[in-house]
């Protein structure tokens, strides 16, 4: 596979997943303000803290108001983690491999980037935060079902997947860390927060039907993080990651040192999880977890920017 191909593939994974992901997030996080007891800026602040850069934030910005966060993340372009970036990162990594996937996905996008790029931030107000959240979740949600549906599954498919998997797994990451920045006096009443990232993730009702009833902070950390069966979690993220790259390699019908060693990174960050017991995720602990995952998803995309990507090309998330 050709590097800017691949390069592509990667990105328009990652790109769709990241923007899905700060839809869920956005829309749980934008009505559990109702029921917060902080100060409206201060939950405003909570929400940009969860997605976008406070300190370019704050250069353009007196104060979080609900407006003002609300473009921010959502609709301004020039912000690099916004929404419409996002989109349109994807949209613009696909448009330069068209013929790498099916015509139809092509469409799905760019017709769901020219409709953001004209929505208005008082328009989200308007038809209700959650409406147009749940709209943007259901777009994107079509994008990656469409591409389950009638892609080809060869070394494309794996390379899209890969990111998307790789996306997903440092999302947990970010998410846990958000919610974990709540201070610790404010602990026993963070039942509120868990729920709702619990929410953002789809996972509300599966944490429910495994028999899970620790609503702690700690308890949903561990069914984020070590969970096998619930396809939003580290652990499954990971797993399906390195899969995707071992199908890349079997698909490829040889073997390239530099993937084998992808590989194995992989399935050593995969087994390392594997290992982790429900014990070892603890208040005093959960810090030096997370960080050690996103270390390691740092590690994982580096590895395959060097296996894939030009080398003269740098390129970040």
């Amino acid at each position: 596979m050709l590097d800017r191909i691949a390069e592509c593939l990667f990105w328009i994974g990652r790109y769709t997943e990241r923007a899905e992901n700060h839809a869920r997030l956005l829309d749980v996080y934008y009505h559990l303000r109702e029921e917060d007891g902080e100060e409206a800026e201060a939950t405003w602040r909570r929400i940009a803290e969860a997605i976008g850069d406070c300190a370019l934030y704050e250069e353009r910005y007196e104060a979080y108001r609900e407006n003002d966060v609300l473009f921010f993340l959502t609709l301004d372009w020039t912000q690099p983690n916004s929404i419409l970036s996002c989109v349109e990162q994807a949209r613009n990594n696909l448009k330069k491999i068209r013929e790498q996937l099916p015509a139809e996905l092509w469409n799905l996008l760019n017709g769901f980037y020219l409709w953001l790029k004209g929505v208005r931030t008082e328009e989200i107000s308007q038809m209700s935060p959650h409406g147009f959240f749940q709209g943007l979740k259901e777009r994107l949600a079509a994008f990656q079902g469409m591409a389950v549906s009638i892609a080809l599954r060869d070394e494309s498919w794996h390379m899209l997947e890969s990111g998307r998997y790789l996306e997903r797994s440092e999302n947990v990451v970010r998410l846990l860390r958000s919610v974990g920045r709540i201070a610790p006096e404010r602990r026993k009443g963070a039942y509120g927060y868990t729920v709702a990232l619990l929410k953002s993730v789809g996972g509300y009702e599966a944490f429910r039907r495994l028999g899970q009833d620790d609503l702690t902070l700690e308890g949903v950390s561990r069914f984020l993080v070590l969970q096998e069966a619930f396809p939003r979690t580290a652990h499954f993220s990971l797993a399906a990651f390195e899969r995707h790259l071992k199908d890349m390699r079997r698909e490829s019908g040889k073997s390239v040192p530099a993937l084998d060693r992808t590989i194995r990174l992989a399935g050593k960050a995969r087994s390392e999880l594997g290992w982790l017991d429900r014990d070892d995720i603890t208040f005093d602990t959960l810090n030096s977890v997370l960080q050690q995952l996103l270390e390691t998803n740092r590690q994982l995309g580096e590895a395959v920017a060097g296996t894939f990507f030009s080398p003269e090309r740098e390129v970040t998330a």
